[in-house]
This record gives C-alpha cells, sequence and structure tokens, in this order.
C-alpha cells in the first residue's frame, strides 16, 4: 500500500512469501522495516525517502502507522514489527549474516538458538564504526558474497543501516538485507517487545526511552511533530480517490 510518500505490505503472509521467494531464487533484495523514526525521516529527507522506495518490500514497524492508516482508509491493519521479523527468520533454516552491533551480541543471539536446539548457519562480518560515507563498500560485500547468505541482518540503527544497505546493494550477489535497527536487543533480552495492546497501541518504546532517553525522546518528539500533518495529507488523497 502507497501510505505517507512510501509503500508498506502490511499484510504478514504477503510478506513473508516474498520475501522467501527471493530466497528460493538466489536473488538479491532489501527490506526497510518502517518504524515511526523511518517514516519521519522519509518526509523531509528525500534522498533517504527514495532509498525506502526503492525497496523490494517494507513492512510496518509501529503500531501508530497501522493506526494511523486504519483510522484514514477504515483497513484492519497491523504491525509486523522488527523484534517478531528477526525472531520468525532467525530460527529458520537459512544461510544468516549478522553485520553491525557487537560481537558479545551476536554470540548471545548464537547461544539462544543453540539453547532452542536448534543448528543454523550464523556469521557475523564485523564493520568498523564509521560514518556511512567511509565503509570500504566493494571490501565488506567481497566477505558477504563468499559466504553465499540467504539473509543478511544489517543492525546500525536508521537512518545509517538504510544507507548502508543503498550503498553495498550494488556489490551484493544474493540474499535478503533487512535494515533491522535494535531487533538483535529484543532477541536476547536486552529489551522486551511489549505485545499488550491500548486500543491498537503498542508501547514497545518505553522501554527504550528508559535506557536511551536523549536519542529516544528526540525521535519521539520529531514523530509527534511530524504526524499532524503526514495524517492530513493522507487523509485528503484518501478523500480524493474516493471521489
Amino acid at each position: 500500500m502507497n501510505v505517507f510518500n512510501i509503500h508498506i505490505e502490511f499484510d504478514s503472509k504477503v510478506f513473508c512469501k516474498a520475501v522467501e521467494d527471493y530466497i528460493a531464487r538466489k536473488v538479491k533484495a532489501y527490506v526497510c522495516v518502517v518504524d515511526a523514526n523511518v517514516i519521519t525521516i522519509s518526509q523531509k529527507d528525500l534522498k533517504y525517502r527514495e532509498i525506502v522506495k526503492a525497496a523490494n518490500i517494507n513492512t510496518c514497524d509501529g503500531s501508530s502507522i497501522s493506526k494511523m492508516v486504519n483510522s484514514i482508509y477504515g483497513t484492519q491493519y497491523s504491525a509486523f514489527n522488527g523484534p517478531e521479523l528477526f525472531e520468525y527468520y532467525i530460527e529458520r533454516p537459512y544461510k544468516h549474516v549478522l553485520m553491525g552491533n557487537t560481537k558479545k551480541k551476536v554470540e548471545q543471539i548464537k547461544a539462544k538458538v543453540a539453547e532452542k536446539g536448534l543448528e543454523l548457519d550464523l556469521t557475523h562480518v564485523d564493520v568498523p564504526f564509521v560514518p556511512v560515507e567511509e565503509f570500504d563498500y566493494p571490501a565488506i560485500a567481497n566477505q558477504i558474497n563468499a559466504l553465499k547468505p540467504d539473509i543478511v541482518w544489517v543492525s546500525l540503527g536508521a537512518p545509517k543501516q538504510e544507507r548502508f544497505i543503498s550503498n553495498i546493494f550494488p556489490y551484493i550477489e544474493q540474499g535478503v538485507l533487512f535494515g533491522i535497527g535494535a531487533a538483535f536487543n529484543f532477541y536476547t533480552g536486552d529489551l522486551h517487545n511489549n505485545k499488550k495492546e491500548i486500543r491498537g497501541l503498542r508501547f514497545i518504546w518505553l522501554e527504550r526511552i528508559f535506557k536511551e532517553p536523549k536519542k529516544q525522546l528526540s525521535r519521539v518528539g520529531k514523530f509527534l511533530l511530524a504526524m499532524p500533518k503526514m495524517y492530513w495529507d493522507e487523509r485528503c488523497k484518501a478523500m480524493a480517490m474516493r471521489k
């Protein structure tokens, strides 16, 4: 569905079928996990918006986004967020490459997978902590291509991870690249994926505010400031479509 100037697939079954088709055909693709931060940045940063729009498929990582869409279009969509998506796929027998975050975090993920009795192909490709313009993309891509992965999980935080994916994508030969944010931390239990809803809203970001107040309050504030115009513009578009 084209909404808020980008395309989001709200049907998790359609989303998963597309991802699994890319994997089966051993082609390259990339996915943006669209949360409030991603959608806020994409309203003003046109280059970033084009990166999100150019993704092969996107999923909704935000109950506030799905609730706005439901209010405007009378739909009954729900979010298929990053933590849920990561847990769903990381325990499946694919060849996984994990990038970003820390080696310790990746070892925790491997330990949790092993505790569940799963023997999976999980490899960590370490990348330096540098601005997005300074990565050696051909060299990093060579490491990834040598592994012939099915899925590449990029945990650098938005908007850096989406820009990273866009820059490295021309050098990638196969695999579905996900900009996955803090999903590693949710999977290992450092953060908790609150599944309770209040009038269709889930508040998994509350814990992150307590742990990273400066960063998260800034993101929430920018989203709240952008939301009225986003909502109004989309509502006007919906009304025009109905005429």
